[in-house]
């Protein structure tokens, strides 16, 4: 088997990935994920079998890196509206370091689930596999993965709600009882 140097890979072609990924994120600030892409090469040089050109799967790891880096930020956002209750408003920094701060709270109520519930929101909220497909990855049926997925949304509330985040619903009882205070 042909050996590959990531060395002489990050020569010839650093510049090449950078450049990519500067075009496909839209910023300028790329030296993270180009590090990320060779350190993932790094630990997959044994599979790369030499079928095409370097370069293109050095190109292919960074584009899965900006994918999966864009699948966990929507976390928040595919699981945010069961609990928010804004909508439309276009966020100024005061409000992006609070949207940081409430996926931080999600992230640790998430952890904070039963490890059926945690892989049960990771795949039917986050990765939105279907029902069927969730329970054949599980080896349950789709109508207990549909109970556990509810319980599971209902048990992120409770959490999410024991820190002081304002779920959908909550927002008028809050009011009402500063109002009476």
């Amino acid at each position: 088997m042909k050996e590959y140097s990531i060395e002489d890979w990050f020569e010839k072609y650093e510049r090449d990935i950078t450049s990519f990924l500067t075009y496909y994120t839209g910023f300028t600030d790329v030296e993270d994920l180009v590090q990320d892409t060779f350190l993932i090469a790094i630990n997959k040089i044994s599979k790369f079998k030499g079928d095409s050109n370097p370069k293109t799967w050095l190109i292919a790891i960074a584009r899965n890196i900006v994918i999966d880096r864009y699948r966990r930020k929507r976390v928040w956002r595919r699981i945010k509206h069961y609990f928010a209750s804004g909508h439309g408003q276009v966020p100024g920094s005061e409000e992006i370091i609070i949207q940081n701060l409430e996926q931080q709270q999600l992230y640790d109520a998430i952890e904070r689930l039963s490890s059926q519930q945690k892989e049960v929101v990771i795949l039917r909220g986050i990765l939105e596999l279907s029902s069927k497909e969730t329970g054949e990855i599980l080896k349950c049926s789709s109508n207990k993965v549909n109970v556990t997925y509810h319980r599971a949304l209902k048990k992120l509330k409770e959490l999410l709600e024991e820190e002081g985040f304002v779920c959908e619903g909550n927002r008028a009882n809050q009011r009402k009882s500063k109002e009476s205070s």
